[in-house]
């Protein structure tokens, strides 16, 4: 039972730090018109090989939208805690796809320290629900911590 309560804990706390950077982006409104104006007034950006913060953004959200949704979809209490837990490390493999499809070094940086805090919750998943060491759900509160910081600070930059 104990098992069946910390692995719903980690998959709720997981799709909650997910939802704070699964919000569409505010800037999205005016990317029209900004990719416009910088056309016309900033032809550096054009030399400079790294993508914008708006067009990084652009291929993060959706994605972790997207993994958003697949993750809620996880039965942490089920039957079979390894298929959970590799349910799990999925979406962070998927989540680690996303990081290398940034190049812009704020939102590669941000959504690094995202991915960083999944895997860190993963770890915290395989030994609460696979090893049935109980005492690493106090690192729970740690981890989540880290988690709100971290998409909050993808949300911000992608706002």
């Amino acid at each position: 039972m104990n098992r069946r309560i910390a692995a719903w804990t980690i998959a709720t706390v997981a799709v909650l730090g997910l939802t704070a950077c699964s919000g569409a982006p505010a800037a999205e409104e005016d990317t029209t018109n900004d990719s416009a104006d910088s056309a016309e007034t900033a032809p550096e950006e054009e030399t400079n090989t790294d993508q914008s913060v708006e067009d990084a953004c652009g291929i993060v959200i959706p994605e972790l939208t997207e993994a958003s949704s697949a993750l809620s979809s996880i039965d942490a209490a089920s039957a079979d805690p390894e298929a959970t837990v590799e349910e799990f490390k999925t979406f962070i493999t998927a989540l680690g796809a996303t990081v290398d499809k940034v190049s812009n070094p704020e939102v590669k940086d941000a959504t690094t320290a995202v991915y960083d805090d999944f895997v860190t919750l993963g770890d915290i998943l395989e030994k609460v629900v696979v090893d049935q060491d109980l005492s690493a759900t106090e690192e729970l509160n740690t981890v989540t911590s880290d988690m709100t910081e971290s998409a909050t600070a993808l949300q911000e930059l992608c706002s």
